[in-house]
Formats: C-alpha cells, sequence, structure tokens
C-alpha cells in the first residue's frame, strides 16, 4: 500500500495514469456512438457496411481526369471526385502563393501607390467571406462572359466564354516518358546542387547561384531530352466547330470561380504572412549586408529570406491547409469535389450516412496530413544550423 501511495505522488506517473485514463474513456465514448448508431440503423432496416462501394453509381460526373460514366462504381466516384479536389487545391495554392509574394512586396515597397494597392487588396479580399467572393464570381462575373460563338480569344490558343475556358490539351506519344524521368532527375539534381551550396557557404561564406543553376537545370535538360526524342509531347489547340469546340480541354465556370476565389481570398492571408515574416528580421541585418557591398538580390536571398523563413513556414501551412479545406464550398457552385460526391449524390442515393461521413473525414485529414509532413520536410530542410 506504502508502495502504490509513494507511485501516486510521483507527478510523471500520476500523469501518466490521467492521459491513459482519457484515451479509455474517448475510446469508449467512440464505441459507446458506434454502437447506438449501428442499432438505430438497424432498427430503421438500413444496412451498414462498405460493401455498397462496389455498385453503380448511375450518376454523371462533369468534369474527370480519367475515364469514368454511369455505370462506373461508387469507388470510381470517390476517386474522380477526389482527385479533382487534390488538383483544385495544388493550382490553387501555387496561384495564391505566388500572388500572395507579390501582394507582400507591394505593401513593403516604397512606392506610395504599390503600397496602397497592396493594402487595399488585403483588407477588401479578407474581409469580405469566402462563399459570397465564390457566389460573385460564379453568378456575377462569369456570367457576364459572351457564348460560345462570341468567346473572347486568347492569341488563338484559349478562348474564355460563359460555358468555361478552353484551353489547350497536351498529347503524350510513346516516348514522352523519357521526359518525365528527365523532369524527376533534374530536379534531384537541382535539390542535390541547392544542398551542397548551403552546406558549401556555412563552412566557407561563399555564396553560389544555386537557384538560377537549379532552374537552369529543370528547364535545359527536358528540353534537350525532348529535342533528342524529336519533341514527343505536342498540344492541341481547341477550335470551334459546327456547334462547339473541337480539341482542348474545357475547365467548367465552376472550376474557374473555385480557383478564382479560392485563390484571390487566400493569397491576402498568404501576403501578410510573408510580409510581417520579412519585418521580423531586423533592419540592421539589412544595413549590415549593404555596408559589406550585397546587392539587393543577394541581401533577400542570402540574409532575408532564410531568416524569414522560420516564422513564415509554419502560419503559411494553416493557411494551406484552410484553402484545402475550404474546397468543400464547392458543393455550393455544383463543381464535382470530394464533399459533393460524399455528402450529396452518393449519400442520397444509398443512405450509408455513417460511412460516407467517415470517408470524408478521413479524406481532408489525408490530405492535411500530407500538406503538413511536406512543409515540415521544407522546414527543416531550410532551417539555419545552430553553431
Amino acid at each position: 500500500m506504502e508502495n502504490l501511495l509513494s507511485l501516486w505522488r510521483k507527478g510523471s506517473v500520476r500523469s501518466l495514469i490521467y492521459q491513459w485514463g482519457l484515451v479509455v474513456a474517448i475510446l469508449l465514448a467512440l464505441f459507446w456512438v458506434f454502437d447506438t448508431a449501428s442499432t438505430n440503423l438497424d432498427r430503421l432496416g438500413i444496412n451498414t457496411g462498405f460493401g455498397f462501394l462496389d455498385d453503380e453509381a448511375g450518376f454523371q460526373i462533369s468534369q474527370t481526369l480519367f475515364p469514368y460514366s454511369a455505370q462506373s462504381t461508387y469507388i470510381d466516384a470517390i476517386l474522380v471526385t477526389f482527385t479533382n479536389t487534390i488538383v483544385l487545391s495544388v493550382i490553387a495554392i501555387f496561384l495564391a502563393t505566388f500572388l500572395g509574394f507579390f501582394i507582400a512586396i507591394s505593401r513593403l515597397s516604397d512606392n506610395l501607390l504599390l503600397r496602397k494597392i497592396g493594402s487595399f487588396y488585403v483588407e477588401m479580399f479578407r474581409n469580405i467571406p469566402l462563399l459570397l467572393q465564390l457566389f460573385f464570381w460564379y453568378f456575377a462575373a462569369l456570367k457576364l462572359l459572351p457564348a460560345k460563338r462570341e468567346s473572347i480569344n486568347l492569341f488563338d490558343v484559349a478562348f474564355l466564354n460563359i460555358e468555361g475556358f478552353v484551353v489547350p490539351a497536351p498529347v503524350f506519344e510513346d516516348d514522352a516518358n523519357s521526359i518525365l524521368w528527365a523532369v524527376v532527375i533534374s530536379l534531384a539534381l537541382a535539390v542535390g546542387i541547392w544542398r551542397w551550396a548551403k552546406n558549401r557557404q556555412i563552412r566557407t561564406g561563399e555564396p553560389f547561384p544555386s537557384f538560377f543553376v537549379g532552374l537552369g537545370l529543370v528547364v535545359l535538360i527536358p528540353l534537350i531530352v525532348a529535342w533528342l526524342q524529336d519533341f514527343p509531347i505536342s498540344w492541341e489547340i481547341p477550335k470551334f466547330g459546327r456547334f462547339n469546340f473541337e480539341g482542348g480541354i474545357a475547365l467548367q465556370p465552376e472550376f474557374t470561380a473555385m480557383l478564382f476565389g479560392l485563390t484571390l481570398y487566400n493569397a491576402a492571408f498568404i501576403g501578410e504572412i510573408i510580409r510581417a515574416g520579412i519585418l521580423s528580421v531586423h533592419k540592421g541585418q539589412r544595413e549590415a549586408a549593404n555596408s559589406i557591398g550585397f546587392t539587393q538580390m543577394q541581401i533577400y536571398s542570402q540574409i532575408v529570406v532564410p531568416q524569414a523563413m522560420r516564422l513564415i513556414i509554419p502560419p503559411l501551412t494553416n493557411q494551406y491547409l484552410n484553402l484545402t479545406k475550404s474546397t468543400a464550398l464547392a458543393a455550393a457552385l455544383g463543381y464535382p469535389d470530394f464533399f459533393w460526391a460524399l455528402s450529396g449524390a452518393i449519400s442520397s442515393q444509398t443512405g450509408q450516412v455513417l460511412e460516407l461521413q467517415a470517408i470524408t473525414l478521413f479524406g481532408y485529414l489525408g490530405i492535411s496530413l500530407f500538406i503538413a509532413a511536406i512543409m515540415a520536410i521544407y522546414s527543416r530542410a531550410t532551417r539555419i544550423p545552430e553553431k
């Protein structure tokens, strides 16, 4: 008894017991919820389980990246819409980051006009709810576009109209895989050169233009391989036929509205994150670098940005996660994304609410964990080593 009392008095043991007690209580609560739900569903005559996923879906999906028809299974529908969500998220993340960087630079500029434009952009897009912005782009801005026959012609390669955005489609021949491998190898070489240049600068203090060298490798190596293979990748330019466009890829207005809304809304937050990170570096760092002859490019690439990334990456990761989860609002516009399929089309046909909600939760959780892992790897790679 005395031994038990002595163990209980230890803070670490007591804390461990509390933690495991909480875990057991949560597991019991989850089991109770699952058991109660299963009992009620059985009483109502609703089947449970994931066997329905092999049944025929019976509905069309307007935008797909791989073959799908109404005769496909529910699993195929889930994979198609999951891919749509990933594609929308990735494109919006890249565009929002690119635009947010320029917003941050504008707000830090010495030019009064640029500063005011940047401030106006941030205050306007950040303070209007995202759903209202999506409605504006879909029901107002895009609805003002002309019909197909009067499409806005963009250099005879892309066409914008009320039914969407028609862009060229890549055509891959048999030897196109070699270009893909060339891109992968060139990226690996660029990363290797960047790490070597970073370690070299830590040892000797001498900078190396790793960014431009890596960019040159990523561009030149695939071009050389494509030239040797007689360019096995071509582009199918859309042409307007008798009633519709022939060739190319038609991006739906729902996708365009979602991309516009997600990009412009999140760019305002990303711009403020980048601006705050840059301002966190004391101006004395810039003055010291300027005094020893560093150019503005060297000051930002070698001094300011490496130190600012410590504060930029955590909130930037959080903003990327918010952007990805915001794609669920696509259901309000009718864009066939992951949430639209599971909580709308499939749920209304099967009634398997619990199973579909579980798939939805784990799907978005998987995407979020993947983005967080990628950003964590990047954070460790850019971390300034402590001496």
